[in-house]
């Protein structure tokens, strides 16, 4: 009697231990009554809303058209006001020299042969005025070159937005699937608890001999370490898409509610595509990169030709100097003006040596054309072949598709059959154990299936240029 009581209580700590670990376990599991529902179109727009990357392009873009304006600036012309109040001596030579830039001048004629260290006030005032009104198309040339750049910018932002919202719908569909292969984990716990609870008893009655209480507690624990794995799974998905999103995800669950049969197999407000339609956003960057080279040609071909100019000048001065060649007696004998010119031209200016560098730079830029012409074409073949794989592909899983629910019936069956017989006494544990490895299978391999079937749907939408109608399926 001493034994099988003490037997008996240490079989009751080990259920009670069992109970509240099973209980605890339980607790890590999301509950629908306590969680709010993240959906797949809220989730993509949070994340285009609040992700930085995207947040650069359309400063970018801003950038850009401020360029453009700034470029439709370039046809005004320059003109300078000066006024200069100078003192200093007077003591001029004849001859002509080249000034540097920074010799300063001194006009007339000084018939003095001695050095004169007078200081000789004056005052000039000159206006300046310059104006290349013809350059045969440069001025354009530019203009479209910023227009080019500013589609350059629009057509990243696009690329970015449109991978983004590939990367979060990814992201999320394979967090759902986490979401919904832990709650398989723990229907698999569940599962271990009863036939653990039920041999015990068998065991405890004698029935069954004390291996099947051993055998089916390494059965109850490798489903409880599968049900822990597959929950850190879980949380590393959630705690990506909170990076995404900029959402706390701790209070929120995926949306199962969207998967149907019917959405799976024939999704609405999405149309099957052959192959990937002009305007793509991962093709037009490339298009919009070929013709902004284009652009750049065409103004390097405008740069280097000759352009009109006209200039204009007028001047007053006076000095305190009088004609008889006496100094002044003060300085505001040099301020009133007392002579004013003008002068205006036209300058035609061609550097016959810039038709080398323009030679040399358009070798360079149709290079470049070419580079980009053929990388657009190499990222169409591409896309091509990614929408080839993704309709053979999907056509092969739906068969699949169809084939899962019989297994996962026949799983369920063979399961319910092998645990009355067991409780009957007309199997072995082994038996049972196999049939709930088979039945783990079939409902983790249904979820499988029918998450790669969503990929390839997303996958099919992007590509086909209909990711925005594929998100329709799943807004509230």
């Amino acid at each position: 009697m001493p034994v099988l009581q003490s037997f008996m209580n240490k079989n009751i700590f080990r259920r009670f231990i069992a109970w509240w670990g099973y209980i605890l376990i339980i607790g890590f599991v999301p509950v629908a009554g306590n969680a709010q529902t993240l959906n797949l179109y809220d989730a993509v727009n949070k994340a285009v809303t609040n992700y930085p990357l995207l947040q650069q392009r359309q400063a970018e873009i801003a950038a850009g058209r401020a360029h453009v304006t700034t470029m439709k600036g370039n046809r005004l012309p320059s003109l300078t006001l000066e006024d200069q109040l100078d003192m200093g001596t007077n003591n001029s030579l004849q001859g002509s020299y080249l000034t540097f830039g920074m010799i300063p001048s001194t006009p007339g004629v000084n018939n003095s042969t001695t050095q004169n260290n007078s200081a000789n006030p004056n005052n000039t005032a000159l206006s300046f005025l310059q104006w290349e009104f013809y350059n045969f198309g440069y001025y354009k040339s530019l203009q479209k070159e910023a227009q080019a750049q500013l589609a350059v910018n629009e057509a990243n932002f696009g690329s970015d937005k449109y991978l983004l919202t590939q990367n979060v719908i990814a992201l999320y569909l394979d967090w759902l699937k986490k979401f919904r292969l832990l709650q398989i984990q723990n229907e698999n716990v569940t599962r271990a608890q009863v036939i653990l609870t039920a041999i015990r008893a068998t065991v405890m009655s004698g029935l069954k001999p004390g291996v099947d209480s051993s055998t089916a507690s390494a059965v109850y624990s490798d489903a409880r370490i599968a049900y822990l794995q597959a929950l850190d799974e879980y949380n590393y998905d959630k705690i990506t898409m909170s990076t995404y999103t900029g959402l706390n995800l701790g209070i929120y669950m995926p949306d199962s509610s969207f998967i149907s049969a019917a959405m799976l197999q024939s999704p609405t407000q999405v149309q099957p595509a052959d192959s990937v339609p002009t305007g793509h956003p991962l093709l037009n960057v490339f298009e919009k990169q070929y013709e902004q080279q284009l652009a750049d040609n065409n103004a390097i071909s405008k740069k280097y030709l000759p352009h009109l100019d006209l200039d204009g000048i007028s001047w007053l001065r006076n000095s305190g100097i009088s004609y008889a060649g006496v100094y002044p007696q003060s300085i505001t004998d040099g301020m009133p003006y007392s002579k004013y010119n003008y002068y205006l031209g036209v300058t035609l200016s061609y550097n016959l040596f810039d038709l080398k560098h323009r030679h040399d730079q358009l070798v360079e830029g149709r290079y470049q054309a070419d580079a980009k012409q053929s990388a657009l074409q190499m990222e169409q073949l591409s896309l091509n072949k990614m929408m080839q794989q993704a309709n053979s592909t999907y056509a092969t899983t739906l068969e699949k598709l169809k084939e899962i629910p019989a297994q996962l019936n026949s799983a369920r069956q063979a399961y319910n059959q092998q645990m009355a017989l067991y409780r009957s006494g007309l199997n072995t544990l082994i038996d049972v154990t196999n049939a709930q490895y088979a039945l783990l299978q079939a409902e983790t391999s249904y979820v499988l299936v029918q998450d790669e079937l969503l990929q390839l749907l997303y996958i099919r939408a992007g590509l086909g240029g209909q990711l925005d109608n594929f998100l329709q399926n799943f807004k509230r």
